[in-house]
C-alpha cells in the first residue's frame, strides 16, 4: 500500500488536530492547578470555620455566664 490519497496532516488540519490532541492535557492541567490550590488552602479554610466558631460560641454563652 501506497501513500495514502489524501494526506491526514497538511497546512489545513494540522492546526485542528493539534487543538483536539492539546485540549485535554490543558483541562487537566487546569483541573490539576485548582486542586492544588484547594488542597493547599484546606488548613487555612478549616482555621478560620474554628475561630469563627469559637468566636460565636464564646459571645452566645457569655451572658449565661452571668447568670450563675
Amino acid at each position: 500500500m501506497r501513500y495514502p490519497l489524501v494526506p491526514l496532516v497538511n497546512d489545513l488540519t494540522f492546526p485542528l488536530l493539534f487543538f483536539w490532541f492539546c485540549l485535554p492535557f490543558g483541562l487537566l492541567l487546569i483541573l490539576l492547578i485548582i486542586w492544588l490550590h484547594l488542597l493547599l488552602s484546606e488548613g487555612k479554610f478549616y482555621y478560620q470555620i474554628d475561630k469563627c466558631f469559637c468566636i460565636k460560641a464564646l459571645s452566645i454563652s457569655f451572658p449565661f455566664t452571668a447568670l450563675r
